[in-house]
């Protein structure tokens, strides 16, 4: 009987065990928007909060300080999960409270604790088995003196459980985004009487960077786990999770006002280096309950001079309602707690201004935001090389911290390739909005797609992910142990609009207006059409306030030109990408348009003469190429700008030039190839090969001698069959020393089958200049032939009045169309 009773206790103890880390705590994180001022005078805030455990159970939030109103909208749903070696699942939990006023306050977790459930407690760590997990948000939705908006809080989040390995050095780059732009703070909370952190401060293996919000791991095998934290780190292998806490703030660039509708105002310092990471200001006069919340702040005097602000004693009461457990369960109950805080005096820099509304004390920041997650420290791994082991992102995946747009009702897709040599790629673990899909393209491929609602507008909403690997390594005689080895973490920001685009196609130009959203206004400075160099295409010219506005003409600012079997299209687009850079880091802005025209439309192009072209590179410096059309063998007299679009008969000699200029001695040019294309689009898919390799392919042509630095050549004209009788000539060229062997101009013409080689130091990359059109004018103006397009102005086609723009893929379907030289004789 006694050993029933025995084994009925340890089957007991066992139940109460499984269940207890069940409802624990990985982590959470919270975000909120302010929805502004409703009709009824009231005003409106939404909160998204995270949490994760293996339950997914959400535990609710309360009031904290200050007026929080009531809550007028609740729905959660799962955003992320993995169950194959950490058991845990993120659960959203996405609220809409209603307040009377803008004046701030503060919310804070849980509100329901039970240890032997372990509802409102960390999971199982290296540094506590019974610590709570606390967080808080301060809300501010005065109006800033310097946007005349509410404050915009950071947004950030974090996969709740990353792995690394014991012997690996590693940094968690955690992505913040503050759209007023501001600077933001990640600090580590050290009080836990704020409810800012269970556990508060970091283990010695962790420090964080406050202005980079990083998390780096640093091994140390000298720290005694035994008798520094508890048992559980060498007798739990599984409870190896270091707990993270941070506290996210933001801070203006300069001095500012926040000013609330009861009349009161408060004033945002710039965070500087000197200033202290904890201040009197982090704890509010407050009388709070359960039910019920109230706020009294004491008078503030402010004096001339160097300016001191004395705070008065403030005694904060707070009466947690008891609570009670059932099932079972333990209840806790808090008790009232009384706390006598005198304030020492704070002098600041800055000169005051006079005050006219009584000022409110506040916190530093302008508001607050947790982040908690958990780091688990997995066994050593062979290298702590990433691509070896430890998983690699690779092209076209984002770089971390990337703003991608996104658009209401338009499904955005996000590349993602992750490689490791000696592990295999296992899953990409992600977190992001409700809805996101993943799908799996390959080994190492993955997309992932979501569809932004009306509910997203204007939201910046991050989306974070790694990808995870399977080790297999011999452990103890016959047992070999699969470790997950994760890659870096990875997050990206993606910003919600809504604006449409006018565009206005006609017979001569592309009109588009984009109405000046967020983002716009953000990179407004840095945008620009496709064809960047020309002044003609500045976007500033016709902008206003409100409206992007832009108006050209049909082959210029850098349009690209293409075709299908039915249509002519004209392509450009409005970025923020830096055209200088072969890498853009800060494309946030990406807004493509297009007119299509139907081939038996009549339109009229504007030509203009190209320019010199100009370049640098490594070794060479700055250097021009000038591509011109003559009127002669002789190569005296130019082609004048005027005379564009050049008219050509049929099978008459096109005399051309190409010249590079270069302040580098012993340098010589060489062109690799030329083709003939119906719109000035070096990948034309429809071309007619004129040199290939630095082989002339075409009989006609014929070269003529010049300088090291000169390309003379001539052909007779001909008529593109299937589309309109102008042509470009485009053509592949480069620079190297002279007398260099080895290199491509000493190479000369190499036929096409040819092995390739690799690049020597010795001549310059390979640049694109074209030039054109040539307008072909037959005796007979081909007016009974089907053969050609009349560019006359007959017909106006205009297609699109309004499109929803975004980054746009098309395929280009190759026209049964080809180039086609006539025959030479003069029989017609």
């Amino acid at each position: 009987m006694a050993s029933l009773t025995l084994l009925l206790l340890n089957l007991l103890l066992m139940v109460s065990a499984a269940s207890a880390w069940y409802y624990r705590y990985y982590g959470g994180s919270v975000a909120f928007t302010p929805k502004g001022r409703q009709p009824d005078g009231t005003f409106e805030v939404e909160f998204r909060d995270r949490q994760a455990s293996p339950s997914c159970y959400q535990n609710s939030y309360t009031c904290y300080y200050g007026d929080c109103g009531t809550q007028t909208e609740g729905t959660s749903s799962i955003v992320s999960t993995n169950y194959y070696y950490d058991y845990w699942c993120q659960n959203e939990m996405k609220t809409v409270r209603k307040v009377n006023s803008n004046r701030p306050f503060a919310i804070r977790y849980p509100t329901y604790y039970d240890y032997n459930y372990g509802f409102g407690y960390w999971m199982y760590n290296v540094r506590s088995y019974q610590a709570p997990l606390e967080m808080m948000a301060h809300v501010d939705m005065g109006i800033r003196s310097d946007t005349h908006q509410p404050n915009n809080p950071p947004v950030t989040t974090a996969l709740p459980v990353i792995r690394i390995p014991r012997n690996c050095p590693r940094s968690i780059n955690l992505t913040v985004f503050d759209p007023d732009g501001d600077r933001v703070r990640c600090r580590v909370p050290t009080d836990s009487s704020t409810y800012e952190c269970g556990l508060c401060g970091l283990p010695p293996e962790f420090s964080v960077d406050e202005n980079s919000c990083s998390v780096t791991y640093q091994p140390d095998y000298n720290y005694n786990y035994y008798n520094n934290y508890n048992y559980y780190y060498y007798y739990y292998y599984y409870y190896n999770y270091f707990p993270i806490e941070l506290m996210v703030e933001d801070f203006p660039h300069r001095h500012i006002t926040v000013s609330y509708t009861d009349g009161s105002y408060t004033t945002k310092e710039p965070l500087s280096p000197g200033r202290h990471k904890r201040s009197i200001f982090d704890t509010l006069t407050t009388t709070t309950t359960e039910e019920e919340t109230t706020t009294a702040e004491t008078p503030t005097t402010t004096t001339e001079g160097g300016t001191t602000i004395a705070e008065e004693e403030t005694t904060t009461t707070t009466a947690e309602t008891p609570t009670t457990t059932t099932d079972g369960g333990t209840a806790i109950a808090e008790e009232e707690t009384t706390t006598t805080t005198t304030a020492p005096p704070r002098t600041t820099a800055f000169t005051p201004v006079v005050p006219i509304t009584p000022y409110q004390a506040s916190i530093p920041a302008l508001s607050k935001i947790p982040l908690q997650f958990s780091v688990y420290v997995d066994a050593d791994v062979p290298s702590c090389i990433e691509g070896d082991y430890i998983p690699i992102f690779l092209s076209p995946t984002p770089y971390n911290g990337a703003n991608l747009p996104a658009y209401v009702n338009r499904t955005l897709t996000i590349k993602v390739r992750t490689s490791a040599q000696y592990t295999t790629i296992r899953d990409l673990i992600v977190t992001g909005p409700s809805g996101i899909l993943k799908e799996r393209l390959s080994n190492e491929d993955f997309l992932l797609k979501w569809t932004p609602t009306d509910d997203d507008l204007n939201l910046n909403i991050p989306i974070c992910f790694f990808s995870e690997t399977s080790y297999y390594y011999y452990y103890y005689y016959w047992w070999y142990y699969n470790q997950p080895v994760d890659s870096e973490l990875r997050c990206v920001i993606v910003n919600v609009g809504h604006h449409e685009a006018k565009v206005t196609c006609s017979e001569t130009s592309i009109k588009v207006e984009v109405e000046k959203d967020y983002l716009i206004r953000r990179n407004e400075n840095r945008l620009h059409l496709f064809g960047f160099t020309d002044p003609s295409c500045n976007l500033a010219a016709r902008s206003n306030s409100t409206h992007l506005v832009a108006e050209i003409s049909l082959n210029s600012c850098g349009t690209l030109i293409e075709e299908d079997e039915s249509n002519i299209i004209f392509r450009n687009g409005i970025t923020s990408a830096n055209p200088h850079l072969i890498v853009s880091r800060s494309n946030d802005v990406e807004i493509a348009f297009e007119c299509a025209y139907p081939k038996q439309t009549n339109l009229t192009l504007g030509f203009t003469h190209k320019n010199p072209y100009a370049f640098t590179d490594k070794g060479f410096g700055t250097f021009t190429f000038q591509f011109e059309f003559f009127e002669s063998q002789r190569f005296l007299r130019q082609i004048n700008d005027s005379r564009y679009p050049v008219e050509v008969d049929l099978k008459q000699m096109m005399f051309m030039q190409i010249e590079a200029a270069t302040s580098i001695p012993n340098v010589e040019l060489f062109v690799e190839s030329c083709r003939a294309t119906p719109y000035d689009n070096p990948n034309s898919p429809i071309s007619y090969t004129i040199i290939d390799h630095g082989c002339v392919k075409d009989k006609t042509v014929r070269v003529y001698p010049g300088s090291n630095l000169q390309y003379r050549f001539a052909m007779e004209a001909f008529e593109f069959i299937g589309a309109q009788p102008e042509v470009y000539i485009t053509c592949s060229v480069l620079l190297c020393e002279s007398g260099v062997p080895g290199t491509r101009c000493s190479q000369g013409c190499i036929p096409s089958h040819h092995r390739g080689r690799r690049e020597v130091a010795a001549e310059s990359s390979r640049h694109s200049i074209s030039q054109g059109p040539l307008h072909l004018v037959k005796p007979s103006d081909s007016r009974a032939s089907g053969l050609s397009i009349n560019l006359g102005m007959n017909v106006v086609f205009i297609v699109g009045c309004l499109l929803v723009c975004g980054v746009v893929i098309y395929r280009v379907k190759r026209s049964k169309a080809k180039y086609q030289l006539l025959p030479t004789s003069d029989s017609d």
